[in-house]
C-alpha cells in the first residue's frame, strides 16, 4: 500500500516587506473578526503595518502558500507612545515590543502564535530588551508569552486606556516556593503583589478548572 499522505500543509517562514502590506493587512482584518473588541486585541491600522515594513520594526510570517499566520516586531516607537517609564529603564536602552500577532483562523490550534513569539524573539538585534503587552482576558496571548519566557511585571492601561499586562522577557529566576495561584480577573490580588514586586510567571489552572497565573518573586538574572 502506498504511505499515507499527510494533509498539513508545509509552511514557509521568511520576513515580510513592503510588498506584503495588502496580505498582512487582510489577514489582521481576517483574524479580528466581524467585532472590534480593543479591551482584548489592539485593531492596527494599514498606515501603521505599512511604516513597520518601511523601518519602524520586523515582521515575520508563515505562507502555506498565502499569507497564515504573522508577528510584528516594533523597536522605534513615537515619542508619544514611550514605554520606558513603564519597563524603568534609561531612556537610551534599545527596547522592542512584539507589537502584534495573528494567525488565519483556519490554521489555529496548530501552535503558529507560538511560533511567531520565538521567530521575533531569533530576529530581535543582541542585546535588545523584548517586552510585550496582552489583555488578562487574552488566555492564548499571555500564555503564549510566558511560554517564551515573558513573565508578567505589572497591569498598565494603554490603547485607550485599556489594561493590559506589561510582560517582558528579563530572564528572572522565580522563587517558586513561594508561589500563589491568582485567578487573572482578580485585579485586586494582583495589584498586591505587583506592588511587592511579584511576578506572574507560569500558566496553572484554578480549583474550577479555569485558566490561572502563578505569581511569586524573582530571585535573579540569568546571563
Amino acid at each position: 500500500m502506498p504511505a499515507a499522505v499527510s494533509a498539513e500543509p508545509l509552511l514557509t517562514w521568511r520576513e515580510l516587506g513592503p510588498d506584503d502590506l495588502d496580505e498582512l493587512d487582510a489577514l489582521h482584518r481576517l483574524s479580528m473578526g466581524p467585532v472590534v473588541r480593543p479591551e482584548i486585541v489592539k485593531p492596527e491600522s494599514k498606515a501603521y503595518f505599512q511604516s513597520i515594513l518601511q523601518g519602524r520594526g520586523q515582521a515575520i510570517g508563515a505562507f502555506a502558500p498565502h499569507l497564515v499566520a504573522y508577528g510584528i516586531l516594533q523597536h522605534d516607537h513615537a515619542p508619544a507612545d514611550r514605554w520606558e517609564d513603564e519597563l524603568r529603564v534609561a531612556a537610551d536602552t534599545p527596547i522592542g515590543r512584539l507589537a502584534g500577532a495573528s494567525v488565519h483562523p483556519e490554521f489555529r490550534g496548530r501552535r503558529l502564535q507560538r511560533a511567531t513569539v520565538s521567530a521575533r524573539i531569533a530576529m530581535a538585534p543582541r542585546g535588545m530588551l523584548l517586552f510585550s503587552t496582552a489583555a488578562p482576558a487574552n488566555t492564548p496571548s499571555w500564555a503564549n508569552l510566558l511560554a517564551e519566557g515573558f513573565n508578567i511585571h505589572r497591569i498598565v492601561l494603554r490603547y485607550g486606556g485599556y489594561a493590559r499586562y506589561l510582560m517582558v522577557r528579563d530572564r528572572a529566576l522565580y522563587d517558586q516556593t513561594q508561589a500563589v495561584l491568582v485567578d487573572p480577573m482578580d485585579d485586586a490580588r494582583q495589584a498586591d503583589l505587583f506592588a511587592q514586586n511579584w511576578h506572574g510567571f507560569a500558566r496553572a489552572r484554578l480549583p474550577s478548572g479555569a485558566p490561572g497565573l502563578l505569581f511569586a518573586p524573582p530571585l535573579s538574572r540569568t546571563t
